[in-house]
């Protein structure tokens, strides 16, 4: 999470958050206008919703306009099961995660929909594409801070997808797979269709 002025951006997970984040680092002020959480492996709170970080703090963030990043559910998918491969070894089979299923990294198995429920608990004010992650980015910071087009430029020419997949979804899915996928996650779906106004059925 990021706590600025005037927004707040929320880090849902393997939505190019750390990218972001980075980005972000470079473009704003190092003088304590923006708060951005420590990296500190024994107190994990980067990953919080509005309410989480309230209670945490244990003050209202009501009066900020909340900035999410969010992509396609089967990509989504794909990078998560990729990032828990790596970091655990663990993968479900191909009939869970077409049912929106993977593992954290405790073992526990978690659905695609929980997510969805976690960060709309408030409503976000704008929503940061993946797919359309330079353009989105742009027009959306450009409204609290000056933007840096030739910094922004080299970032994204220079930007690494983390989970090392060829974005490839056949590879994963079927096309009943992902009717089965989206079936299985309507809250997801239901915010697919608003943002990008469609989904990949």
């Amino acid at each position: 999470m990021i706590i600025g002025t005037d927004f707040i951006w929320l880090h849902f997970p393997k939505c190019a958050g750390s990218f972001t984040e980075k980005l972000l680092k470079k473009l704003v002020p190092d003088n304590g206008t923006y708060l951005f959480d420590p990296i500190d492996t024994a107190n994990v709170i980067w990953h919080q919703n509005i309410q989480e970080r309230e209670k945490y703090l244990n003050y209202s963030l009501s009066n900020k306009e909340i900035i999410c990043n969010f992509r396609r559910l089967p990509n989504w998918i794909i990078s998560r099961i990729c990032y828990e491969r790596e970091r655990t070894g663990q993968v479900v089979s191909k009939e869970a995660y077409c049912r929106g299923n993977f593992f954290e990294q405790n073992g526990k198995v978690e659905h695609a929909d929980n997510y969805i429920q976690k960060y709309t608990k408030t409503d976000v004010t704008y929503w940061i594409r993946v797919e359309y992650l330079q353009n989105d980015f742009i027009k959306v910071f450009s409204k609290y801070f000056q933007i840096d087009n030739i910094l922004i430029a080299n970032a994204f020419k220079n930007r690494v997808n983390a989970s090392q997949w060829n974005g490839d979804i056949s590879k994963w899915f079927e096309k009943d797979d992902l009717a089965t996928l989206y079936s299985s996650c309507p809250r997801w779906a239901e915010l697919e269709m608003k943002i990008y106004e469609n989904i990949l059925v």
